[in-house]
Parts: C-alpha cells; structure tokens; sequence
C-alpha cells in the first residue's frame, strides 16, 4: 500500500492514541509537530483531510467513530492494528 509522507506523518502520531482523537485534539496535541513540517494548523481541513483519507475504504487504516467534544458530535480516528504495524515497520527501516 503505497502512503505519502504526511499520511505516514500523521497516521505516525495517530498510533501513540489507540483510544482515539477528534481532529482538534490531534492539532492541539501535536500543533508544534504539524508546523514543524508545514502543515496547517489554523484550520482543521488538511489534518482532517489527511485522517478521512486513512480511514478510506481502500485504506481502512484509520476506524472512524463519534466523541462527543465541547458539546458537538464530532469524528473520532482510531488507528487499526494495519496501521500500527505499518508505522512499526517504517521505523524498523530507519
């Protein structure tokens, strides 16, 4: 399955939260991460772009379920065990 680099990025950070995170706390979490490497944190639409495209059904790296956050039924992104191998694996090559 061939990723790009802010997928592997992403999906990279993703995998330290096995319980889940809406995409304003990934950007909360990780905003000094995302700047770092030139990615947008002043709005939600390329983190979240990103986390939809790893939960695609081509990709099904990412499950996508409801958390409720400040008082509005958001997107939650969970990353699949195909996800943490892959991200594994990538830092085995390193």
């Amino acid at each position: 399955m061939k990723l790009t680099e802010k997928q592997l990025f992403i999906g990279g950070l993703l995998v330290n939260h096995l319980e889940g995170l809406v995409v304003y706390e990934f950007i909360e979490t990780y905003k000094n991460e995302l700047i770092e490497k030139g990615i947008d944190t002043q709005k939600i639409n390329s983190v979240n772009a990103t986390l939809a495209s790893l939960a695609s059904e081509t990709k099904q790296l990412v499950e996508k379920g409801k958390k409720e956050y400040n008082e509005k039924l958001l997107t939650l992104y969970k990353p699949t065990q195909k996800l943490i191998d892959i991200i594994n694996n990538k830092e085995e090559e390193k």
